[in-house]
């Protein structure tokens, strides 16, 4: 753990900054807050939460107006956050690995757990006493305040997908550890962003998606996909809601600092719950979706099932011998120990909770971060 990121500091001064919605101050400045994606679901209603966050802790000092996908794409959203085109935005690093190589060994490991809420703890708990993690964005001209956590992601297809045979010749759009399930399951993987994954399914183009089930409504995907596979795959790591532009964030006051992390750390917790919640839903009620869902058979299931059990591995592996990162082995094994961590903290907990979560997030993670040195 890098001490240099991480101080203890009083949650003393934190509650005394979670005040209630007041009214807004003369000299408010309105934050562009902006997502890649028009869809209606928990991750771009996390926007909209942190938007009324970051006016209640701040006492109305800072308010948000959300831009939905009308600002920038995800593609473009790294760059737009780090030239100021938005003050806050949702950032995905699988979209440019190239940027955020040691970001993204963390993000490849989506099978460490298959709890959600477990996750963001753990991963959150991670990136913030990642040195060169928090340096990427630092090198980008924004600042990290935490990962939500998707999932699980499901494959959805336009013809059924029942075994390993099915697979063959299949065209499938999948990030990163979905990737890797793709190609070992015998299907081909492509990275397709979000944004483009209905015209490439409706030309042709996709035979599948692994997504959110969520997107069987918020995009549509309903209309043209009719079958999903019921193999939790694992869950998405890399949804980095609330990036702040550096020069905005060297304007604010360490308070208004500190009140936008406690922020972080109740949107993110509300996301993660929310959307596990909302994905349910397309389970036990498939036709909300327009959908079927399909159950492997018993060669598909074990070989789905190996892959989770070896992924961690490959992921240590990849990183090692494709982008260098020479402790990667390590990092798996400092990750496997913080899940293990968090799944004490929360066994008590009810995770559908949202200010019980938000409060561990805040204890364990968000109020030991030094602010000014973000």
């Amino acid at each position: 753990m890098n001490g240099a990121r991480i101080l203890r500091t009083g949650a003393a001064a934190v509650l005394g900054l979670a005040i209630g919605a007041g009214t807004l101050s003369a000299s408010a400045t309105e934050l562009r807050i902006a997502s890649g994606t028009v869809s209606k679901n928990a991750l771009n209603g996390g926007m909209y939460k942190f938007a009324e966050l970051i006016a209640q802790k701040t006492d109305g000092t800072y308010t948000g107006k959300v831009f939905p996908g009308t600002l920038l794409s995800f593609a473009e959203m790294t760059n737009g956050v780090r030239d100021g085109v938005v003050d806050v935005g949702y950032v995905i690093p699988a979209y440019t690995r190239a940027e955020f190589p040691q970001t993204n060994l963390l993000i490849d490991m989506s099978t460490a757990s298959s709890d959600p809420v477990v996750m963001a703890g753990a991963i959150n708990d991670y990136m913030f006493s990642c040195a060169p993690c928090l340096k990427e964005f630092d090198a980008l001209n924004q600042v990290f305040l935490g990962f939500s956590v998707a999932g699980p992601y499901y494959l959805m297809s336009t013809k059924k997908i029942a075994s390993l045979d099915d697979f063959r010749g299949k065209t499938i759009r999948g990030i990163g550890p979905f990737g890797r399930w793709i190609e070992a399951m015998g299907g081909k993987s492509v990275l397709v962003t979000s944004t483009d994954v209905y015209e490439s399914l409706n030309q042709g183009q996709l035979d599948g998606n692994t997504q959110g089930l969520d997107t069987l409504k918020s995009m549509s995907l309903g209309d043209i996909v009719d079958y999903v596979l019921d193999i939790p795959i694992g869950l998405y790591l890399g949804s980095a809601l609330y990036d702040v532009n550096r020069d905005v964030w060297d304007d604010m006051t360490p308070e208004h600092r500190r009140a936008f992390l406690a922020a972080a750390a109740e949107g993110h917790a509300w996301t993660t719950i929310n959307y596990f919640a909302e994905n349910n839903v397309f389970l036990t009620h498939p036709e909300t979706g327009g959908v079927e869902i399909v159950k492997p058979d018993e060669k598909l299931a074990a070989a789905s099932a190996a892959f989770r059990e070896a992924d961690l591995d490959t992921v240590a592996k990849i990183n090692a011998e494709k982008y260098g990162i020479t402790d990667a082995t390590e990092r798996v094994a400092r990750l496997r120990g913080l899940v293990k961590k968090w799944e004490g903290l929360m066994q008590d907990v009810d995770k559908t909770d949202v200010a019980a979560v938000a409060a561990i997030y805040d204890r364990e993670i968000f109020t030991r971060i030094d602010p000014s040195a973000l």
